[in-house]
């Protein structure tokens, strides 16, 4: 009996005790930790898009740097590029200043070219008329040929002054040449079929085809002249046949005009 009644005392006090604890845990402010949790909810937060704000800032400045750079190097390639053309551009100035000086010379060779192909012609015809009489009718039929050419309004000036350059080429090519050829000459009222011997414009000589006549031309008398056959008739002979080639060359007499001194 009296064990019973410790033991209700016993748990009596500490029913109360129980009973007390639970009053003063009802009476906290759980307010403020609430607030406080979401605030440091909040922080959590702003930190995590503070950091996703820096991830990206930093991908784009990485991005903007490699634009740079790529930027930079196709700046500096273009530079490079117009560094050269302005050198290539510079060059082309400077020939097309050259080009229309050219054609401004051009301008007055065209109308100076006329005249002077004109006095070429005219030389040139004068000079055969006063040579010596060889081939006269196909270097008369030449000549014919460039002044028609001349006249022809179908013909441009540039083959206007080819066909003079090659009437000259002939000519002067006539003067480093020998040739045999056969002809007929009027030697004394009397036509004669001949061989003709011309060495270069140095001689032009003459053989009949039995041999019994040889003679030259005289630039100066301007006329055929009969050379001594016992001096000249084997010599004359024996160029025709070298000319001809007949035999091997070998040196020969020819009748020419010694050159005179200028007065």
């Amino acid at each position: 009996m009296n064990n019973r009644r410790l033991y209700s005392k016993v748990l009596v006090p500490l029913a109360s005790l129980l009973v007390i604890g639970t009053a003063k845990a009802q009476d906290v402010d759980t307010s403020t930790i609430d607030r406080a949790l979401n605030v440091v909810d909040e922080t959590n937060a702003a930190a995590a898009r503070s950091q996703e704000t820096i991830n990206r800032l930093s991908n784009s400045s990485s991005a903007l740097f490699e634009d740079f750079k790529l930027e930079s190097d196709n700046l500096e390639a273009l530079m490079v590029l117009n560094a050269n053309w302005r050198r290539q551009i510079a060059i082309q100035e400077q020939d097309l200043e050259t080009i229309a000086e050219s054609i401004a010379e051009v301008r007055n060779v065209t109308q100076e070219l006329p005249l002077l192909m004109n006095k070429m012609i005219s030389s040139m015809e004068q000079f055969v008329e006063l040579d010596m009489p060889f081939h006269l009718d196909a270097r008369r039929a030449r000549i014919e040929f460039a002044k028609a050419a001349i006249d022809n309004p179908n013909v441009s000036t540039a083959e206007r002054f080819r066909q003079i350059l090659v009437l000259y080429q002939t000519e002067n090519a006539y003067g480093r040449t020998r040739e045999t050829y056969p002809t007929t000459l009027t030697l004394d009222g009397v036509e004669r079929d001949v061989d003709m011997l011309r060495v270069g414009r140095i001689a032009l000589t003459f053989q009949t085809k039995d041999r019994s006549m040889t003679g030259a031309w005289d630039p100066e008398a301007r006329q055929w002249v009969t050379l001594d056959a016992g001096e000249y008739r084997d010599a004359i002979r024996t160029g025709i046949s070298v000319a001809t080639g007949t035999i091997a060359p070998e040196i020969i007499n020819v009748p020419i005009v010694a050159p005179e001194l200028a007065q």
